[in-house]
């Protein structure tokens, strides 16, 4: 049995599409959508129709309850704010048919290869759409937030930040993002699950796509907030990027970019300032082979990689 597992796509249309033409390659049994679907990107609604062409089973995310209005107080408490005039611009992309598709999605599934030795799926974590399992979290913290997960393997978003991470007899893997990445890294990534008679196999993908086509449809389609999005998607980090950045090397040996990879151009995280001279460079970033490893050894090598396998035993 083999799921493919990709997260928070954001209306990153560009993105997905690069994604899912991975995923075809890899020739899947299964392929699980795992929440945040829609919002901050250009393209919301042809997103959804995609994915709900492509995927086997769609998860829902917490922008995608924002959308779908199952917050009983609003999405946003500030009525002002860029955010409300974001949803209400993706409500109105999407139309009620697709708000219902979103509305009616499961918060979790699991496939179950062989008795005990489930791979359970979900946007953020096993109890609700909000909180990160960021790989800062100690060990006494995520094993009380996972005791109740009866699985080997576990695949979620949320954070944007792919890792794997080994919880006792459970793997968990962070798989996204396939739409705005904030790792370092601004290809987009899924997660490939593996059963074999070992255990699970669990292998994070990242591919190429056209950053700058992202960017300019945000502005061509005058997306509410354009200007932060297009910052924040060429970014591509958090403000404690560097304490996420070690965590996730020291559990699983997949860090985001510490350094570059080979041929992998090494750009500013942020867009030049008015009057500097335009970069015209190429934007399609190289994509990176995979790199087979056996968890839970931690090379400097591995660390630099954005590719590999993790085993997970029986």
């Amino acid at each position: 049995m083999r799921v493919a597992v990709l997260a928070d796509i954001h209306g990153n249309l560009a993105a997905v599409e690069a994604v899912l033409d991975d995923i075809k390659r890899q020739a899947p049994d299964y392929i699980v959508a795992a929440g945040d679907l829609a919002m901050r990107g250009s393209h919301p609604a042809e997103t959804v129709d995609l994915l709900f062409d492509r995927c086997d089973s769609l998860l829902l995310g917490n922008t995608d309850a924002y959308i779908a209005g199952m917050y009983l107080h609003g999405a946003y408490k500030e009525p002002e704010h860029w955010k409300t005039e974001l949803l209400a611009w993706t409500r109105d992309q999407l139309g009620e048919a697709r708000i219902d598709k979103l509305r009616n999605m499961a918060f979790s599934v699991r496939y179950s290869p062989r008795k005990g030795q489930d791979l359970f799926v979900c946007h953020a974590n096993p109890k609700n759409l909000e909180d990160s399992l960021e790989p800062t979290m100690d060990e006494g913290t995520i094993r009380r937030l996972l005791q109740y997960v009866d699985a080997t393997a576990m695949a979620f978003g949320h954070l944007h930040f792919p890792y794997r991470r080994r919880v006792g007899r459970l793997v968990i893997a962070d798989v996204a993002s396939a739409g705005i990445p904030r790792d370092g890294d601004l290809r987009p990534a899924w997660g490939l699950f593996t059963w074999t008679p070992r255990g699970w196999r669990v292998q994070i993908r990242r591919v190429r796509y056209a950053v700058r086509k992202a960017t300019q449809a945000i502005t061509a389609r005058k997306v509410p907030g354009a200007p932060l999005l297009i910052h924040k998607m060429i970014e591509c980090r958090y403000r404690h990027h560097h304490q996420l950045a070690e965590a996730a090397r020291r559990h699983s040996g997949l860090p985001p970019y510490l350094r570059p990879p080979s041929g992998v151009p090494n750009r500013p995280a942020l867009p030049p300032p008015p009057g500097a001279p335009e970069d015209r460079s190429d934007d399609m970033l190289v994509s990176h082979e995979a790199l087979e490893v056996q968890a839970p050894e931690v090379t400097e090598e591995t660390a630099a990689c954005d590719d590999g396998e993790l085993i997970v035993g029986k």
